[in-house]
């Protein structure tokens, strides 16, 4: 055990804050959502560009998984489909089916923006510096 592994360790702990902060811009998703909704559902002419996205996630505890499964389906316009369980070598994929947005590149930054903001609340705000110095294992990497 080396002197800056509890460091980081403390790095990975949930963060009331985050928490916070990641459920005030989720409403806001939620709100911001909903106004797309309603005003194509308006709006004369084409209502949905729908795509299927495969999003593999860095989520790694159930808990996160079905943190962000959830969160991406109370937003509306996008619904999880399904998901691809992950092993060692591979991440927890999940197939999200976007109603209004045809650009799959599009989507996958929305969901990388969600799935940041969730592994902040539940890493704590220095998640991605302990990210980069292990491997997924928590076994240091350089």
């Amino acid at each position: 055990m080396t002197a800056d592994q509890p460091r980081a360790r403390a790095s990975r702990r949930f963060s009331l804050g985050s928490m916070i902060a990641y459920l005030a811009w989720l409403i806001g998703q939620v709100i911001a959502g909903s106004v797309t909704v309603a005003r194509r559902a308006l709006t004369p002419g084409a209502f949905a560009e729908p795509s299927i996205v495969a999003f593999p996630l860095r989520c790694e505890t159930d808990l996160e998984v079905t943190w962000m499964a959830s969160s991406i389906t109370i937003t509306p316009g996008t619904l999880v489909v399904g998901t691809a369980h992950g092993s060692d070598t591979e991440p927890v994929t999940v197939f999200v089916h976007s109603v209004f947005d045809q650009d799959r590149e599009s989507v996958r930054e929305g969901l990388r923006e969600m799935e940041e903001r969730l592994l902040r609340m539940t890493r704590g705000p220095r998640w991605q510096e302990y990210e980069d110095r292990t491997d997924h294992g928590g076994r240091k990497t350089g």
